[in-house]
């Protein structure tokens, strides 16, 4: 068998990719992706082929574009074509923004079309560009690992991560197969195409299996990420959850993890916010050290339209916009059916024991309710009912003395009987008039959160 049949054959056996998958690989028209597409349909893989015209290079990425299709047609595969405007600037670089429009517009073909997988071209000189374009950045540890080999939960393969460029076009040469010439990859003030014409070459010529060496780095680094996989997943379930659009951050039980632990909780938060390629060291620093510096109200700006929000004794990683936190609500209850709040992760339920005490978790009620009893989202200006010969409280006054953060204001329930606030659920109770006779207790119960713990 061919040299470059056997590594695509072999590569897609440990993946547990069968026959009989569907595989959508991504030709650009170029030699590397013109080699995957001869290479997979040489080792008998159920194959279509998508395009993506980025809407740049006017003529000739039309040309591409006639070459993929025709080139499709004459292997019998079904090829797609997707159009985005990878032209109109969005803040990120044109490549960054090219390839999240590419990947985007490939998941969407395979979804749409109920195929098994991706598969894209990426070669070993791919990744050592990668590895050292990281570096010398100022990457994180997990930075150095590259690009991944497979991406699980985007149904992600590259066949040929570990096969060199130069090897690539010798397949085509020596079966007289055409590719095409991207001329932008002759553009020097793309970094990544100044690497692959100017510094690899050089690094070549100093340490001949320069590129393969980075690459092995790539495989060394990803190989111990996987064996520190279980511990990350632990520290990530026991410091972080997902909510509000984001990820809540609990620093203190973050720092109980060793500090190498915690720069790879870190990088890993940072790439699952969307940040993504824009991660250095120096982002992974600022993020350390806002955790441990920060008050209540900062906020800390991060490339990608990304934000770190302090809040108390917690911090929101997410969008720029912020938390978006339950919407208001209001409902009226009537004993003895009970109720649950999800988004406010509140169960409640009524009892008629009569050995129950007042608590920020159970309020007490006469056998007859002088009117509806309504929970509901607190609003300005409202104020508990009074104690004790007090005038009411205002409810802010409370919130406050109470140190509640945001985002527990945001999911505050109230109850309100007869007009009056009587309850702040998780902080007083105020009986509907003392000494009165109690016939019911409405208790509430934590219900798991809807978003659950983890990342």
């Amino acid at each position: 068998m061919d040299r470059l049949h056997a590594a695509v054959a072999a590569y897609l056996r440990d993946c547990g990719v069968p026959r009989a998958a569907r595989v959508l690989v991504a030709v650009s028209g170029g030699a590397d992706s013109m080699a995957l597409l001869h290479a997979l349909v040489n080792v008998g893989q159920r194959l279509a082929v998508a395009h993506v015209h980025h809407g740049l290079r006017g003529a000739e990425a039309l040309a591409d574009r006639a070459f993929v299709q025709d080139w499709a047609q004459r292997l019998g595969l079904t090829c797609h074509v997707a159009d985005v405007a990878a032209g109109q600037r969005d803040g990120r670089s044109p490549e960054a923004r090219a390839r999240a429009l590419r990947y985007a517009a490939l998941e969407e073909i395979r979804a749409r079309e109920a195929l098994d997988y991706v598969a894209t071209a990426h070669s070993l000189d791919d990744q050592a560009e990668t590895v050292l374009l990281r570096a010398i950045r100022g990457t994180s540890p997990d930075g150095l690992a590259g690009i991944s080999a497979r991406l699980g939960e985007r149904r992600l393969l590259r066949p040929l991560l570990a096969v060199e460029r130069c090897v690539l076009r010798d397949y085509l040469v020596q079966r007289g197969l055409p590719w095409r010439e991207d001329s932008s990859n002759l553009d020097l003030r793309i970094p990544r195409n100044r690497l692959r014409r100017e510094v690899l070459p050089r690094l070549e010529e100093v340490h001949p299996g320069a590129a393969r060496q980075l690459a092995a780095l790539a495989r060394a680094v990803q190989l111990q990420r996987e064996a520190g996989a279980p511990e990350l997943a632990r520290a990530l379930r026991d410091a972080c959850h997902t909510g509000d659009g984001g990820v809540w951050i609990d620093a203190d039980r973050l720092r109980c993890e060793p500090a190498p632990l915690r720069s790879a909780l870190l990088a890993d938060l940072l790439v699952r916010s969307g940040v993504g390629g824009r991660i250095s060291r120096v982002h992974v620093e600022r993020v350390a050290a806002f955790l441990d510096t920060a008050r209540t109200g900062k906020q800390l700006s991060l490339p990608a339209g990304q934000t770190l929000l302090c809040d108390r004794g917690l911090f929101w990683l997410g969008p720029a916009a912020g938390p978006s936190f339950p919407g208001p609500f209001r409902v009226e209850i009537e004993a003895p059916a009970p109720i649950e709040l999800p988004e406010r992760g509140l169960r409640f339920a009524w009892s008629r024991s009569a050995g129950c005490a007042p608590s920020a978790l159970a309020l007490l009620l006469p056998a007859e309710l002088p009117g509806p009893l309504v929970l509901r989202s607190p609003r300005v200006g409202d104020a508990l009912c009074a104690d004790s010969g007090r005038g009411p409280v205002r409810l802010k006054e409370v919130f406050a003395s109470a140190r509640w953060s945001r985002r527990e204001r945001a999911r505050a329930v109230v109850a309100e009987l007869a007009g009056e606030l009587v309850w702040v659920v998780g902080l007083v109770a105020r009986p509907w008039r003392p000494g009165a006779p109690v016939g019911w207790h409405l208790v509430a119960r934590p219900m798991l959160s809807a978003g659950g713990p983890g990342c």
